[in-house]
């Protein structure tokens, strides 16, 4: 009786900590370089992929008395020479570039970029915001190395209203009114430099919010704004 009594609470105790593990599951699969909700490039079956938080972005609301405005008046200019290796690591899509220097994007660099960060779960292009792009490449310019190509991991572009539904139903942590979904946010990862030193990097260079995660930063170009 008392051995029966053992096993049951060692089974409680595993069942209750259980949920707990899988909270803590990292977006990101660093042994394949891949997102947990990665796919070869379907967006069919998304909705069968695990149900439960591997999101973990907890955005703050912003204020709904913040006006909010898309910018796409500007031109996206990248100052710095470098080289750019671009990894989606939901789709394994990448995108390469030989920035010189004082070079500005063609429209069609801009609408290559603009398919890049699309919400890979439906699909969906939006025109990502001309600011977050400017300081997300001027980040990547600070972090990169002569005659080296950086590569950087984007885990999360643009995000549809759809997509943020349901990924608010497995998480209370996803903002209602993400920037994500005014195609205002980018989240990404640069290997061998820590999210600490990242997010340094962008809040000393960059005109909106920059958030510190364990696997990746979140930037937008919202409010100046900090949190971790």
């Amino acid at each position: 009786m008392t051995h029966k009594h053992k096993l049951t609470r060692r089974l409680f105790l595993s069942f209750s900590v259980f949920p707990a593990i899988l909270q803590a599951a990292p977006l990101v699969d660093f042994e394949h370089g891949l997102g947990l909700f990665s796919s070869s490039g379907s967006t069919q079956s998304w909705k069968n992929s695990y149900k439960v938080n591997l999101f973990n972005d907890p955005e703050p609301e912003i204020d709904s008395s913040v006006r909010l405005e898309l910018n796409h008046s500007e031109n996206i200019f990248v100052k710095d020479n470098f080289q750019l290796r671009l990894i989606n690591s939901n789709t394994s899509h990448e995108m390469m570039f030989n920035f010189p220097s004082n070079y500005t994007l063609s429209s069609g660099e801009v609408a290559s970029l603009d398919n890049f960060l699309r919400d890979w779960r439906t699909d969906e292009v939006k025109r990502i915001d001309t600011l977050v792009l400017t300081d997300f490449l001027k980040i990547c310019s600070l972090c990169a190395k002569e005659n080296k190509v950086l590569k950087v991991n984007v885990h999360s572009g643009f995000r549809s209203e759809k997509t943020n539904a349901y990924l608010r139903k497995q998480s209370y942590q996803v903002a209602q009114n993400s920037l994500h979904i005014m195609g205002k946010a980018i989240d990404f990862s640069i290997p061998d430099i820590s999210q600490r030193r990242l997010a340094e990097i962008a809040r000393a260079n960059t005109r909106g919010g920059v958030g510190r995660y364990k696997t990746f930063i979140h930037l937008d170009s919202g409010p100046e704004r900090s949190w971790s």
